[in-house]
Protein backbone atom coordinates (compact mmCIF):
# COMPACT_ATOMS: atom_id res chain seq x y z
CA UNK A 1 0.00 0.00 0.00
CA UNK A 2 2.85 1.92 0.72
CA UNK A 3 4.12 1.95 -2.98
CA UNK A 4 0.60 2.20 -4.41
CA UNK A 5 0.79 5.48 -2.34
CA UNK A 6 4.05 6.56 -3.11
CA UNK A 7 3.52 6.28 -7.04
CA UNK A 8 -0.12 8.21 -6.53
CA UNK A 9 1.22 11.01 -4.85
CA UNK A 10 4.40 10.98 -8.09
CA UNK A 11 1.63 11.52 -10.47
CA UNK A 12 -0.62 14.33 -8.53
CA UNK A 13 2.60 16.25 -8.15
CA UNK A 14 3.22 15.99 -11.58
CA UNK A 15 -0.20 16.69 -13.13
CA UNK A 16 -0.64 19.70 -10.73
CA UNK A 17 2.60 20.89 -12.24
CA UNK A 18 1.40 20.36 -15.51
CA UNK A 19 -1.62 22.39 -14.90
CA UNK A 20 0.37 25.42 -13.80
CA UNK A 21 0.43 28.32 -16.53
CA UNK A 22 3.30 29.54 -17.51
CA UNK A 23 3.85 32.97 -20.16
CA UNK A 24 7.25 33.40 -21.42
CA UNK A 25 6.35 36.78 -22.26
CA UNK A 26 7.17 39.56 -20.01
CA UNK A 27 5.10 42.53 -19.72
CA UNK A 28 5.15 44.88 -22.96
CA UNK A 29 7.58 47.65 -22.83
CA UNK A 30 7.54 50.32 -25.88
CA UNK A 31 10.75 49.69 -27.60
CA UNK A 32 11.73 52.47 -30.65
CA UNK A 33 14.35 50.87 -33.06
CA UNK A 34 15.81 53.51 -35.33
CA UNK A 35 18.07 53.46 -38.27
CA UNK A 36 19.36 56.56 -40.28
CA UNK A 37 22.32 57.37 -41.86
CA UNK A 38 22.19 61.11 -43.03
CA UNK A 39 23.99 61.79 -46.08
CA UNK A 40 25.10 64.93 -47.13
CA UNK A 41 26.38 63.73 -50.78
CA UNK A 42 25.07 65.79 -53.86
CA UNK A 43 23.18 62.78 -54.98
CA UNK A 44 21.69 62.57 -52.05
CA UNK A 45 18.86 64.67 -51.83
CA UNK A 46 16.53 62.64 -49.98
CA UNK A 47 17.31 62.07 -46.23
CA UNK A 48 15.41 58.87 -44.75
CA UNK A 49 14.89 57.43 -41.35
CA UNK A 50 13.18 54.24 -40.47
CA UNK A 51 11.89 54.28 -36.82
CA UNK A 52 9.77 51.18 -35.88
CA UNK A 53 8.53 49.37 -32.89
CA UNK A 54 9.75 45.76 -31.39
CA UNK A 55 6.79 43.56 -30.67
CA UNK A 56 5.95 40.78 -28.47
CA UNK A 57 2.84 38.17 -28.32
CA UNK A 58 1.97 35.38 -28.26
CA UNK A 59 1.71 34.12 -31.81
CA UNK A 60 4.44 33.34 -33.86
CA UNK A 61 7.29 35.69 -34.49
CA UNK A 62 6.74 35.20 -38.46
CA UNK A 63 3.08 35.64 -37.76
CA UNK A 64 3.31 38.60 -36.05
CA UNK A 65 5.82 40.42 -38.78
CA UNK A 66 2.99 40.40 -40.92
CA UNK A 67 0.97 42.57 -39.34
CA UNK A 68 1.77 46.40 -40.28
CA UNK A 69 0.97 47.23 -36.86
CA UNK A 70 3.27 44.95 -34.73
CA UNK A 71 6.11 47.11 -36.30
CA UNK A 72 4.77 50.70 -37.41
CA UNK A 73 3.98 53.08 -35.60
CA UNK A 74 0.66 55.79 -35.85
CA UNK A 75 2.42 58.31 -37.84
CA UNK A 76 0.11 60.99 -36.17
CA UNK A 77 1.47 59.38 -32.37
CA UNK A 78 4.93 60.23 -33.42
CA UNK A 79 6.58 63.76 -33.67
CA UNK A 80 10.11 63.56 -35.52
CA UNK A 81 12.74 66.43 -35.21
CA UNK A 82 16.35 67.17 -36.78
CA UNK A 83 18.00 69.63 -34.96
CA UNK A 84 20.97 71.63 -36.46
CA UNK A 85 23.26 72.29 -33.21
CA UNK A 86 26.23 74.76 -33.40
CA UNK A 87 28.38 75.51 -30.58
CA UNK A 88 25.52 74.33 -28.12
CA UNK A 89 23.15 76.66 -29.95
CA UNK A 90 20.16 74.90 -31.78
CA UNK A 91 20.07 77.44 -34.97
CA UNK A 92 17.95 75.56 -37.56
CA UNK A 93 15.29 72.43 -37.27
CA UNK A 94 13.21 70.20 -39.87
CA UNK A 95 10.32 68.03 -38.71
CA UNK A 96 10.44 65.01 -41.08
CA UNK A 97 7.15 63.47 -43.70
CA UNK A 98 6.14 60.20 -43.73
CA UNK A 99 6.42 58.12 -46.79
CA UNK A 100 5.34 54.91 -47.96
CA UNK A 101 7.29 52.39 -49.49
CA UNK A 102 5.24 49.65 -51.29
CA UNK A 103 7.19 46.56 -50.90
CA UNK A 104 4.89 44.76 -53.75
CA UNK A 105 6.98 46.31 -56.06
CA UNK A 106 10.24 44.78 -54.70
CA UNK A 107 8.61 41.99 -55.63
CA UNK A 108 7.08 41.87 -58.67
CA UNK A 109 10.59 43.37 -59.51
CA UNK A 110 12.42 40.25 -58.42
CA UNK A 111 13.22 41.49 -55.12
CA UNK A 112 12.65 39.56 -52.31
CA UNK A 113 10.44 42.24 -49.85
CA UNK A 114 11.44 40.48 -46.45
CA UNK A 115 9.24 38.60 -43.59
CA UNK A 116 7.80 41.98 -42.33
CA UNK A 117 5.01 43.20 -43.58
CA UNK A 118 3.96 44.79 -47.07
CA UNK A 119 1.62 46.98 -45.83
CA UNK A 120 2.08 50.69 -44.53
CA UNK A 121 6.11 50.67 -44.74
CA UNK A 122 6.59 54.11 -43.45
CA UNK A 123 9.92 55.81 -43.93
CA UNK A 124 10.25 59.21 -42.19
CA UNK A 125 12.25 62.03 -44.44
CA UNK A 126 13.17 65.33 -45.00
CA UNK A 127 15.22 67.16 -48.50
CA UNK A 128 18.40 68.17 -48.04
CA UNK A 129 18.08 71.56 -49.06
CA UNK A 130 21.42 72.99 -47.08
CA UNK A 131 20.36 71.85 -44.02
CA UNK A 132 23.39 69.37 -43.36
CA UNK A 133 26.93 70.85 -42.68
CA UNK A 134 29.79 69.84 -41.55
CA UNK A 135 30.25 72.30 -38.58
CA UNK A 136 27.80 70.91 -37.22
CA UNK A 137 26.08 68.02 -34.94
CA UNK A 138 22.53 67.47 -35.82
CA UNK A 139 20.40 65.60 -33.01
CA UNK A 140 17.32 63.23 -33.85
CA UNK A 141 14.36 63.59 -31.29
CA UNK A 142 11.11 61.20 -31.35
CA UNK A 143 8.65 61.98 -29.19
CA UNK A 144 5.48 59.72 -28.79
CA UNK A 145 2.38 61.87 -28.24
CA UNK A 146 0.76 58.97 -26.81
CA UNK A 147 2.97 57.42 -24.28
CA UNK A 148 5.08 60.63 -23.91
CA UNK A 149 8.46 58.64 -24.47
CA UNK A 150 11.30 60.57 -26.27
CA UNK A 151 14.05 58.84 -28.05
CA UNK A 152 16.76 61.14 -29.05
CA UNK A 153 20.56 60.73 -30.53
CA UNK A 154 22.96 63.02 -32.39
CA UNK A 155 25.64 62.59 -34.98
CA UNK A 156 28.20 64.64 -37.06
CA UNK A 157 28.07 65.12 -40.24
CA UNK A 158 30.70 63.32 -43.28
CA UNK A 159 31.82 66.05 -45.87
CA UNK A 160 34.06 67.22 -48.57
CA UNK A 161 35.33 63.70 -50.16
CA UNK A 162 37.00 64.17 -53.08
CA UNK A 163 38.78 61.40 -55.93
CA UNK A 164 42.43 62.16 -56.65
CA UNK A 165 42.64 61.56 -59.64
CA UNK A 166 42.66 64.12 -62.61
CA UNK A 167 38.78 64.37 -64.95
CA UNK A 168 40.93 62.97 -68.04
CA UNK A 169 41.31 59.93 -65.46
CA UNK A 170 40.85 56.24 -67.60
CA UNK A 171 40.94 52.69 -66.15
CA UNK A 172 43.74 50.38 -67.39
CA UNK A 173 42.94 46.62 -67.05
CA UNK A 174 45.31 45.82 -70.23
CA UNK A 175 48.67 46.80 -70.64
CA UNK A 176 49.57 44.40 -73.92
CA UNK A 177 46.96 43.07 -76.12
CA UNK A 178 47.01 41.34 -79.65
CA UNK A 179 44.11 40.08 -81.81
CA UNK A 180 45.43 36.18 -82.78
CA UNK A 181 47.96 35.92 -79.67
CA UNK A 182 45.46 35.85 -76.34
CA UNK A 183 48.52 33.84 -74.96
CA UNK A 184 50.52 37.01 -75.39
CA UNK A 185 47.56 39.39 -73.02
CA UNK A 186 49.01 40.58 -69.63
CA UNK A 187 46.52 42.56 -67.69
CA UNK A 188 47.45 45.87 -65.32
CA UNK A 189 45.61 47.18 -62.57
CA UNK A 190 44.08 50.77 -61.90
CA UNK A 191 44.09 52.55 -58.70
CA UNK A 192 41.67 55.04 -57.48
CA UNK A 193 42.69 57.43 -54.62
CA UNK A 194 41.74 60.19 -52.37
CA UNK A 195 44.54 60.90 -49.81
CA UNK A 196 44.02 64.46 -50.35
CA UNK A 197 40.03 64.36 -49.26
CA UNK A 198 39.48 66.54 -46.48
CA UNK A 199 36.95 64.33 -45.55
CA UNK A 200 36.47 63.06 -42.12
CA UNK A 201 35.41 59.40 -42.64
CA UNK A 202 36.26 56.02 -41.22
CA UNK A 203 35.71 53.52 -43.37
CA UNK A 204 35.47 53.49 -47.46
CA UNK A 205 33.37 51.84 -49.71
CA UNK A 206 34.34 51.94 -53.53
CA UNK A 207 31.68 50.44 -55.77
CA UNK A 208 32.22 50.72 -59.83
CA UNK A 209 28.96 50.87 -61.61
CA UNK A 210 29.15 49.53 -65.09
CA UNK A 211 26.90 51.11 -67.51
CA UNK A 212 26.48 49.17 -71.01
CA UNK A 213 23.47 48.64 -73.41
CA UNK A 214 22.10 45.44 -74.42
CA UNK A 215 20.14 45.08 -77.54
CA UNK A 216 19.37 49.04 -76.76
CA UNK A 217 18.41 48.42 -73.57
CA UNK A 218 20.20 50.62 -70.72
CA UNK A 219 21.84 48.08 -67.98
CA UNK A 220 24.11 48.24 -65.40
CA UNK A 221 26.69 45.67 -63.47
CA UNK A 222 27.91 47.10 -60.02
CA UNK A 223 31.66 45.56 -59.26
CA UNK A 224 31.70 46.24 -55.59
CA UNK A 225 35.67 46.45 -53.71
CA UNK A 226 35.93 45.55 -50.28
CA UNK A 227 35.96 48.07 -47.29
CA UNK A 228 38.94 50.30 -46.99
CA UNK A 229 40.13 51.92 -43.86
CA UNK A 230 41.25 55.71 -43.56
CA UNK A 231 44.79 54.65 -42.87
CA UNK A 232 44.88 53.13 -46.45
CA UNK A 233 43.16 55.80 -49.06
CA UNK A 234 43.19 53.91 -52.06
CA UNK A 235 41.60 50.97 -53.93
CA UNK A 236 43.58 48.94 -56.46
CA UNK A 237 41.45 47.04 -59.32
CA UNK A 238 43.14 44.43 -60.57
CA UNK A 239 42.35 43.90 -64.45
CA UNK A 240 42.05 40.40 -64.48
CA UNK A 241 39.22 40.10 -62.02
CA UNK A 242 37.47 42.82 -63.32
CA UNK A 243 37.28 40.69 -66.61
CA UNK A 244 36.51 37.78 -64.61
CA UNK A 245 33.99 39.36 -63.02
CA UNK A 246 32.38 40.48 -66.54
CA UNK A 247 32.78 37.32 -67.87
CA UNK A 248 30.47 35.40 -64.91
CA UNK A 249 28.11 38.00 -64.94
CA UNK A 250 27.40 38.11 -68.91
CA UNK A 251 26.40 34.89 -70.82
CA UNK A 252 28.39 33.89 -74.07
CA UNK A 253 25.28 34.77 -76.16
CA UNK A 254 25.87 36.39 -79.64
CA UNK A 255 21.97 37.78 -80.34
CA UNK A 256 22.48 39.62 -77.15
CA UNK A 257 24.58 43.08 -78.97
CA UNK A 258 26.30 44.96 -76.29
CA UNK A 259 27.71 48.60 -76.64
CA UNK A 260 30.09 49.79 -73.30
CA UNK A 261 28.83 53.56 -71.95
CA UNK A 262 31.19 54.10 -69.11
CA UNK A 263 32.21 53.59 -65.25
CA UNK A 264 30.88 55.47 -62.97
CA UNK A 265 32.46 54.92 -59.67
CA UNK A 266 30.38 55.50 -56.37
CA UNK A 267 32.36 55.99 -53.18
CA UNK A 268 30.32 55.86 -50.09
CA UNK A 269 32.44 57.02 -46.63
CA UNK A 270 30.82 56.05 -43.46
CA UNK A 271 31.33 57.41 -40.06
CA UNK A 272 32.89 56.02 -36.68
CA UNK A 273 29.73 55.15 -35.53
CA UNK A 274 28.93 53.38 -38.58
CA UNK A 275 32.31 51.65 -38.66
CA UNK A 276 31.45 49.85 -35.54
CA UNK A 277 27.82 49.10 -36.08
CA UNK A 278 28.77 46.53 -39.23
CA UNK A 279 31.65 45.25 -37.53
CA UNK A 280 29.49 44.27 -34.30
CA UNK A 281 27.08 42.42 -36.96
CA UNK A 282 29.38 40.97 -39.06
CA UNK A 283 28.70 37.14 -38.90
CA UNK A 284 30.86 35.53 -35.89
CA UNK A 285 33.18 32.53 -36.69
CA UNK A 286 34.40 31.61 -33.54
CA UNK A 287 33.52 29.50 -30.98
CA UNK A 288 32.16 32.20 -28.17
CA UNK A 289 28.50 32.73 -29.66
CA UNK A 290 27.94 35.93 -28.32
CA UNK A 291 27.42 39.29 -30.38
CA UNK A 292 28.33 42.40 -28.13
CA UNK A 293 25.24 44.85 -28.43
CA UNK A 294 25.92 48.46 -30.02
CA UNK A 295 23.62 51.32 -30.24
CA UNK A 296 23.81 54.99 -30.00
CA UNK A 297 20.39 55.58 -29.38
CA UNK A 298 18.96 57.16 -25.87
CA UNK A 299 15.50 55.55 -25.06
CA UNK A 300 15.63 53.02 -28.29
CA UNK A 301 18.08 50.88 -29.71
CA UNK A 302 19.43 51.03 -33.50
CA UNK A 303 22.05 53.70 -35.15
CA UNK A 304 21.70 57.23 -36.13
CA UNK A 305 24.53 58.38 -37.61
CA UNK A 306 26.08 59.73 -41.57
CA UNK A 307 27.57 58.82 -44.23
CA UNK A 308 28.58 60.70 -47.82
CA UNK A 309 28.07 59.58 -51.23
CA UNK A 310 30.27 60.55 -54.08
CA UNK A 311 29.81 59.84 -57.98
CA UNK A 312 32.15 60.46 -60.66
CA UNK A 313 30.33 59.72 -63.75
CA UNK A 314 31.47 58.15 -67.46
CA UNK A 315 35.22 57.37 -66.83
CA UNK A 316 36.60 55.47 -69.96
CA UNK A 317 38.46 52.81 -70.52
CA UNK A 318 41.88 52.87 -72.18
CA UNK A 319 42.43 51.96 -75.82
CA UNK A 320 43.67 48.43 -75.37
CA UNK A 321 41.46 47.17 -72.43
CA UNK A 322 38.55 48.39 -74.54
CA UNK A 323 40.37 46.22 -77.46
CA UNK A 324 40.33 43.01 -75.04
CA UNK A 325 36.44 43.81 -73.97
CA UNK A 326 35.78 43.87 -77.55
CA UNK A 327 37.64 40.85 -79.02
CA UNK A 328 36.53 37.37 -79.55
CA UNK A 329 40.12 36.51 -78.21
CA UNK A 330 39.66 38.41 -75.15
CA UNK A 331 36.40 39.06 -73.31
CA UNK A 332 34.33 37.58 -75.95
CA UNK A 333 30.90 38.93 -74.98
CA UNK A 334 30.17 40.21 -78.16
CA UNK A 335 30.53 44.16 -77.21
CA UNK A 336 30.78 46.15 -79.91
Amino acid sequence: MKKIYLILSVFAIVFTACETDFDVNAKWEEVTVVYGLLDAGDEKKTQKIKINKAFLGKMDALQMAQYADSVNFIPNNLDVNIYRIKNGNIIDSIVLDTTIIIKDSLASNGIDPGIFSIDNNIIYTFENDNFLNSNSEYELVIKNKVSGKVVTSTTNIISGFKFDMPSSYQFGFVSNFTEGTPSATEFSSSIVEWGNSNDNGKIYQLDLVINYSENQVAKQLIYAQPLVYEQDPKVIIKGESFFNFLSTELTKDDTKVRYFNGIDLVMTVGSEDLDTYIKVNQPITGIVQERPQFTNIHNGIGLFSSRFTKISYNLPLTQKSTSFLKSIDGLDRNFQ
